[in-house]
């Protein structure tokens, strides 16, 4: 991937392939090759976003394809030239940087101390669920994954070319940490990467994420791609987990929201 926009574009049409059927329910497509990435269930800009937008015909159009299905308009942006044509169309409520990281799996020793299962199926069946529906102390957060992440993993359907994978770890208290693996080809996506909120800081994110990578190898992956979004309260602890575990950043977009929710 030595071609940042090729990089790009391979990674943006793996995270949407992904993804699609469970978070994401569809792509609307545009003027000019622009984009738009909708989510039926959640609201959040990092599921509902525009891409290849530099025009204003562009702009007019993703903003309609947003507003009609009820969503703020969020703009996803390849670099810093994308951004300085975009806030010259509008100004944003923020911009959240990105990055897309990619490790190539190795094999690396597993603890003893912790079991994992890998779960191949569409949706991530009950243990997961246990572990996704605590991953924050905040009640609020907590209400919001339940309300809109739950029901889409759980009504997630299988997709032609891609295979879901979903991993918990057991520790001595039960389930205790998940992530979902997502085959395409030779390249695995990676995501929903976390920890119950009573036993984080102590290593069971790291503990899954080789998981996830030793998973990936032995299902024939060469390369595992994971996203961060470095303005959300987690992204510096993921990032930083991610660059433990082998990962390097090969793009960095950044999301522009107009509104600050």
């Amino acid at each position: 991937m030595r071609n940042p926009d090729r990089a790009f574009e391979t990674l943006r049409d793996l995270h949407v392939a992904a993804l699609t059927g469970s978070l994401i329910d569809g792509v609307a497509h545009g003027p000019g090759g622009a984009g738009y990435v909708w989510s039926r269930g959640i609201p959040d800009p990092t599921l509902n976003f525009a891409y290849g937008v530099r025009r204003p015909d562009q702009f007019a159009w993703a903003g309609a394809a947003a507003l009609g299905r009820a969503r703020a308009p969020a703009f996803l942006a390849r670099d810093a030239a994308e951004v300085a044509l975009l806030r010259g169309l509008f100004e944003p409520a923020i911009l959240d940087p990105v990055r897309w990281m990619v490790a190539r799996p190795l094999p690396a020793p597993s603890r003893p101390d912790v079991a994992i299962t890998v779960r191949a199926a569409p949706a991530p069946g009950p243990d997961f669920e246990g572990v996704f529906a605590n991953l924050s102390d905040d009640p609020a957060v907590r209400t919001h994954l339940r309300r809109t992440y739950l029901p889409a993993l759980r009504g997630a359907r299988g997709r032609t070319g891609v295979t879901a994978f979903h991993l918990v770890l057991r520790d001595a208290t039960g389930p205790a940490a998940c992530g979902s693996l997502y085959l395409r080809g030779d390249t695995a996506a990676l995501y929903n990467v976390g920890t119950r909120a009573d036993r984080q800081r102590r290593g069971l994110g790291t503990a899954v994420t080789i998981a996830a990578l030793r998973a990936a190898q032995a299902r024939g992956a060469g390369q595992v791609f994971c996203q961060v979004f470095l303005h959300r309260p987690a992204g510096a602890a993921l990032a930083a987990l991610c660059a433990r575990t082998g990962f390097r950043t090969v793009c960095a977009p950044t999301l522009l929201c107009t509104s600050p929710s």
